[in-house]
Parts: structure tokens; C-alpha cells; sequence
């Protein structure tokens, strides 16, 4: 029995560096269908081995594979001892699965020593291999030290160097360099190559975070550099705005829908307040800490990573969301208490408690971190009107996803993926798995001759066949035709500059794209990859994030250019795409993109970090906005009146632009006098704001320092003084080392 299909296919899939796992399985006639790629179990169906295929649909071990398929361990591993003592036909397959059961088990001990009697009793059988990759499962998990085996084969050495990822990076590189300079098959070659390129480095970077959608009355407030680009501290939020660490949303007569990394939403209703304290990944796992100072959120939150962390602050309560539970609820966020409403059946967790159950359409009070009992009840059609606007957006938006990942194959979202849908077209495009392009009539100018990348796809193999044979080849005109397909350029969001004529100071004047307006950039460019064919760039599929922008620079005599990162790209080495079209780009106030073939009269230097002008951030400049005018309710306040979403009296919310965070009156005593004064808005745990000095648990700041995120080609520096849950200090948009290196280190 042979796994190197399924490796491959994981591979392909951007599942090689998941943290491994123990998948479900189909047995007993039934392909395996979706694994992760953890060695645990076979690439195929027993049905494989002419003795599984050729056992009765009754008998001892196709009850014992029925056990395996219910999950009923303990009764697969007495049916599979007792196969493997009668020493028939199926006494080796009856021990790998005897093996498999007692991992589930947790067994471990006993699942390597079952192993061990199968390779010491049956030397030649075929599930040798199988229980090699379930040996290298269980020293991943038990944190034993996994090793390459001499030997082997390519697909047990990809998933022992899988593991030894997760384990040592420094160790697995050192065998990647190994086989990648050695004498080693092509195909362990390109499956470490896959491996290089799907795993996620140490560092931290600012988390890939928009607004998705906004109607009406949606204000930001992005802190003072934006406040010094526009002259106003609030501005009109837009659909497809980056959000970065340190932002404040304030809607009036507004919504807005934001999606997250892991592509979960949140919906913000009229008349609120949510401050984004800390938005960052780390080994490419997202935290998220949000401050809801007054009003609603819908939140529809799916953790998919271990170790992922979703935390919603308010003056009253402190919510969390930690992998692998989901959470449907709406949450309301007054002074004296927290309400939450389940919008699908669930638990909820308030930090520092237990999780608690939670029941569809039944809404809850917390404060301090329990449930408050005498707390007046919200009217059964208060928020009907907006329970109704987000339960649409959600269904389309699962609509979109799932029609998007049936025809990509994705096993798993990526940002913006909704966004994808009826925009292009799925191809193949081996060897590296699944292409795209966008449709013609949305990327075509009229009176363009341009074909389709998968056309061109298909027609440039064509031509390499023919020419190989000599025969010429009668797809040669497609040398004529243009396809120009890139649309994650790195200054997407770094607007031409201008001089202001009376102070000289650096003003921005025009974009040079408008990335925001084009409903599939925010997928291709935080994801995937890009290999040229036919005159044109095409986006290869894949899971991965990036965090900086999607392109690698290098320069050829006097030229620098900016190169689209390839699938096979290795940190330290030269972008495979250089030898293809690049961009070379000229020009500072007014940057000038250039497509350019580099020829052999000068050589192609890969470069440290991108040039200085491409290094700062650059905030898109937005329509100026008012000052917002808030107000925070109690709960008896609050649900007085017959509309919850509506405005009613409240303690006023006024915005500081020194600390660039919302403050409240609040009574106090000085000098044995009562006065007013204004104070951050805060908890138990302390400030709710990490502009007015960290959050409440632990107020520890993750700085975020100048050199951040890429959203789709921009430099964003992760904006400063970001909370964080333990205190430490991290850099929360990625430090500006990691953003200079970020040129020849692949994929981010």
C-alpha cells in the first residue's frame, strides 16, 4: 500500500504543516476522503490489500472495521487481537488497525509496541509503511525527537520532516538544505520544497483584518498618522479598508461587516463602539482582542488553528472564543452588564470562568464574570430588524464560501474567499495543483486579444511539447497576445505622493490602483501564490497566509523590481519568477510600474529588504468624517424603550485626541470636593482601550512597531501600543526587522 497520492494531495492542498492531528477515517469499501496529513492513517482503503478487499461483508475483521468507522475503539481493539492471534489472511491489517484504535485511545505505548509485532511478524506486509506513519505520529505527540530514516521512502521522509518542523525548526531546515543539495528523488525534492513553503515561521505580524462591508453612517478612527494625513482624526470608513491594531469603528445610522484571518465576522450595529486593542499572528496563529465600549455585535466566530484566542472586552464583561469552539451569538455591551444572545446553540466563556451553555433566542446578563439574575429582559422583537440583516449576511456569505471552496478544492476559507465567487475560473495546472484567473469580461479591456490563463495554460504545454519534437508549433501566436494578471502590486495602498506647495510636506494625491474595489484582491493577494504562463501571471491555491505583501524584490543592473512569489520558492534563495515578466518600479513622489524581462547581460540580485520608499506604511486617505457624539447605556436605560438599537439618554462618550481613545465623566473626589473629570473607559481588569494604555488583562503592550502587515501589497506598520492578554511584549504588527527581511525569506 503505497501513500505518496495522499501526501502529495496534502501537500498540494497547503495541509503540510497543520499541527497534526488525529482525523476521521473511512474503512471497509470507502475511500479516505479529506485527510490531514499526519501519517495517522492510510492514503487509501483497505481495499487496497487483496486480503482486505477479499474479506466477507461479515466476519471478524469487517466487524472490527465497522468498529473503527463508529468510533468504537475498545471493541475495534479486542475484534483486531483476536484477527491477529488466528494468524489468518488479515493478521497484519488486523494489527495496524489494532494499533490505530489504541492511539485513539491514547494509548501510545501500546499502539508502538503493536506496531513493532507487526514489522517483527510480517517483514514483507504492506501496511509496514502505515504503521511507520502512525510511529511517526505518536513521537510527534509524545515530543520524542522524529528523525529521517535511511531507506524509506519519500513519503514517510516528508512526513517525518513534516513533524520535525513542528518539533525543530532549526534541525528540519538543516535536512531540507540537506535534501535539496543532495542527490535525493525529484519528488522528495519538490515535497520538501512544499513543506519549506507552507510552514509558518516564529514571528509575529499584524493580522489580516477589513471592513468587508459598510452601509451608511461608519466612522475610523486610525490613529495620528492618518490624522496627519487628512487633518481629521475620524474619518468615512469604506468597504475593503485594512484594520490594523489601535483602530476604532463608531457607527450612527451605519453597519459594517469585518471579516478576520481565519475569515470569521463580526457584525457592528447602529450607534456602537468597537476598538481593535490587538490584532496579530504568531507561528501563524491568530489573536484578536476587541473592546465593545456601547452597542451590538453579531459575532460569528470559527477558530480553526489550536491555540487561537478571540476576546471581547466591554466596561461590564470580558468574552472569550478559544479554538476548537465556534460561536453564533449577539452581544450587547451596556455600563453594568454584558448581554449575550445566542444566535445558534452554543457555550460561552467569560474570562477567567468556566464555559457555560447557551440556548438558542435565550439572552443572557454577565458582570465580573457571572450571570446577573434580576436583570430586566429584552423585548422578543427588539432586535428582530438586525437579528435578520446579519442571519442574510451570513448565509449568503456561507453560500459564496462554499460555492468557492467546491470549485477551488480548498479543504479550509482563506480571507476574501466569498469575494471569489462568479469573479474567474478554477483550473489545473500540475504540478502544482489548482490555478486561477479572473473572468475575461471582468479583466479584459474592450478590443483586448486575450485569451484565458487556463487556454494559455493548456496552449503553452502545447507548444513545449512541439517544440521539444521539432515540429514547430501552431500556438506560436500566442506570443502576440498580453496577459498582465497582478494585481497585488507592493504600493496598492501607498498613494502617490505630492508636495504641498505652502509647507512642503508630503501630501497624498492620487492611488496608483484602487485595490478596494476589486472583490477577489483580498483573497489572492493574502494567499496562494503565482507561476507565469503564456505571457501572463496565474494564482496558484493554497492556504497559507501572507502577512507582508506577496512579492520578493531583486535588481538587475540599475533596475529594481518587485517579483510575484512562486510555489517553490525557498528563503535564502532567488525568486524562481525572475526569469520571468517582473515589475520594475522607478519614481518616488510618483511611482512609476514598469513589466520588464530581465535579459543575461547583468545578473539578478535578490535583495535583503524592498527599497526605502517601499518600506514605511501608507494609510489610503479617506473623506473626512465628525467627531462622533456616544453614549453609554445601562441596562434598565437601555431596554426602557421599545427599539434597542435606538438612541436613548446615556452617559456621553467623548473621543480624546491626545490618547486618541474614548473617555467618560466620571465623579470624583479632590480635595475633599466632588468633581468631574474625564477617564478612559475601563473594567475590572483596567483600560479597554490600547491607546489609553494597554488592556485589562495584564496591560502588557505588543508594540507595533513600523514595519508590519501587507494587506494586499500595502507596507502597514501594526499601529502602536496593542494589548495583550499575558503581558508580554510582542511586536503586534510585525517589527521592523521582520518586515526588511521580508524580501528573501519566501512566504509570510
Amino acid at each position: 500500500m503505497k501513500i505518496g497520492p495522499a501526501l502529495l494531495a496534502a501537500l498540494l492542498a497547503g495541509a503540510a504543516c497543520l499541527p497534526i492531528s488525529r482525523p476521521a477515517l473511512a474503512v471497509s469499501g470507502q475511500s479516505i476522503a479529506s485527510q490531514a496529513f499526519s501519517g495517522a492513517i492510510p492514503s487509501s482503503a483497505p481495499e487496497s490489500d487483496p486480503a482486505a478487499s477479499s474479506a466477507p461483508d461479515s466476519g471478524p475483521y469487517a466487524e472490527g472495521t465497522k468498529a473503527i468507522n463508529e468510533g468504537r475503539w475498545a471493541d475495534a481493539i479486542a475484534i483486531f487481537t483476536r484477527v491477529a492471534a488466528q494468524r489468518e489472511q488479515h493478521a497484519d491489517g488486523a494489527l495496524y488497525w489494532k494499533a490505530y484504535a489504541e492511539n485513539k485511545l491514547d494509548q501510545a505505548i501500546h499502539a508502538a509496541d503493536t506496531c513493532t509485532a507487526l514489522r517483527r511478524e510480517y517483514p514483507s506486509s504492506r501496511w509496514l509503511d502505515e504503521c511507520r506513519a502512525l510511529e511517526i505520529e505518536l513521537r510527534a505527540l509524545s515530543g520524542r525527537p522524529v528523525q529521517i530514516v535511511p531507506g524509506e521512502s519519500d513519503e514517510l521522509k516528508l512526513l517525518a520532516l513534516n513533524a520535525m518542523m513542528r518539533q525543530d525548526e532549526a534541525r528540519a531546515m538543516a535536512q531540507i538544505q540537506e535534501i535539496l543539495n543532495g542527490n535525493s528523488s525529484e519528488k522528495l525534492k519538490q515535497g520538501a520544497l512544499f513543506i519549506l513553503g507552507e510552514h509558518h515561521s516564529n514571528e509575529t505580524y499584524a493580522q489580516i483584518v477589513r471592513i468587508s462591508y459598510a452601509e451608511g453612517d461608519v466612522r475610523i478612527a486610525r490613529g495620528k498618522q492618518a490624522e496627519r494625513t487628512t487633518g481629521s482624526a475620524w474619518e468615512k470608513a469604506v468597504t475593503g479598508l485594512p484594520l490594523e491594531t489601535g483602530f476604532s469603528l463608531a457607527t450612527g445610522e451605519g453597519r459594517a461587516e469585518i471579516e478576520f484571518e481565519n475569515a470569521s465576522t463580526l457584525y457592528l450595529a447602529e450607534n456602537s463602539v468597537l476598538v481593535f486593542n490587538d490584532l496579530h499572528t504568531s507561528a501563524g496563529v491568530p489573536h484578536t482582542e476587541l473592546a465593545l465600549l456601547s452597542g451590538t455585535v453579531s459575532l460569528d466566530i470559527k477558530p480553526f488553528i489550536a491555540g487561537e484566542w478571540f476576546v471581547l472586552r466591554s466596561p461590564a464583561d470580558n468574552l472569550a472564543v478559544t479554538y476548537p469552539h465556534r460561536f453564533s451569538s449577539r452581544v450587547t455591551s451596556y455600563v453594568d452588564a454584558l448581554a449575550v444572545t445566542a444566535l445558534d446553540p452554543g457555550v460561552v466563556r467569560m474570562a477567567g470562568t468556566a464555559q457555560q451553555p447557551l440556548t438558542k433566542g435565550q439572552t443572557e446578563f454577565y458582570r465580573d464574570g457571572a450571570r446577573v439574575a434580576d436583570a430586566p429582559q429584552t423585548a422578543p422583537d427588539a432586535f428582530a430588524a438586525w437579528d435578520g440583516w446579519v442571519a442574510n449576511r451570513v448565509a449568503e456569505r456561507a453560500s459564496a464560501m462554499a460555492e468557492v471552496m467546491k470549485a477551488s478544492g480548498l479543504s479550509a476559507p482563506i480571507p476574501g474567499m466569498a469575494q471569489m465567487r462568479a469573479q474567474g475560473t478554477f483550473f489545473a495546472c500540475a504540478p502544482y495543483g489548482t490555478c486561477w484567473e479572473p473572468s475575461e469580461a471582468a479583466d479584459r479591456e474592450p478590443g483586448d486579444a486575450r485569451l484565458s490563463a487556463a487556454q494559455a495554460f493548456s496552449a503553452g504545454k502545447a507548444r513545449k511539447s512541439a517544440q521539444e519534437s521539432g515540429a514547430g508549433s501552431a500556438a506560436n501566436h500566442l506570443d502576440d497576445l498580453e496577459f498582465d494578471f497582478f494585481p497585488c502590486y507592493p504600493m496598492a495602498f501607498l498613494y502617490r505622493r505630492a508636495r504641498d506647495p505652502n509647507t512642503g510636506a508630503a501630501v497624498f494625491a492620487d492611488s496608483v490602483i484602487d485595490p478596494m474595489n476589486t472583490p477577489y484582491f483580498w483573497a489572492v493577494c493574502h494567499a496562494g501564490s503565482w507561476v507565469h504562463r503564456n505571457h501572463r501571471y496565474v494564482w496558484v491555491l493554497g492556504h497559507k497566509r501572507h502577512h507582508l505583501e506577496p512579492v520578493r524584490w531583486v535588481k538587475s543592473g540599475h533596475k529594481v523590481a518587485f517579483v510575484p512569489i512562486h510555489p517553490y520558492d525557498v528563503k535564502g534563495r532567488p525568486p524562481i519568477n525572475r526569469k520571468e515578466e517582473v515589475f520594475a518600479v522607478s519614481g518616488k513622489d510618483k511611482p512609476v510600474i514598469e513589466p520588464v524581462k530581465f535579459g543575461p547581460e547583468h545578473p539578478i540580485e535578490l535583495l535583503k529588504s524592498p527599497p526605502r520608499e517601499y518600506r514605511s506604511s501608507a494609510m489610503p486617505p479617506l473623506a473626512k468624517a465628525e467627531e462622533p457624539h456616544l453614549e453609554a447605556h445601562s441596562v434598565k436605560d437601555a431596554l426602557a424603550i421599545k427599539n434597542a438599537t435606538a438612541k436613548a439618554p446615556g452617559i456621553p462618550l467623548n473621543f480624546d485626541h491626545k490618547s486618541q481613545s474614548f473617555v467618560m465623566a466620571r465623579q470624583v473626589t479632590q480635595g475633599g470636593k466632588s468633581v468631574t473629570v474625564a477617564t478612559p473607559i475601563n473594567n475590572r481588569g483596567g483600560t479597554l482601550q490600547a491607546r489609553a494604555g494597554g488592556s485589562g488583562a495584564g496591560g502588557g503592550a505588543r508594540g507595533g512597531g513600523g514595519g508590519g502587515s501587507s494587506h494586499g501589497g500595502s507596507s502597514h506598520a501594526g499601529s502602536s501600543a496593542g494589548s495583550s492578554s499575558g503581558g508580554s511584549a510582542h511586536s503586534g504588527g510585525g517589527s521592523s526587522s521582520s518586515s526588511s527581511g521580508s524580501s528573501s525569506s519566501g512566504h509570510h
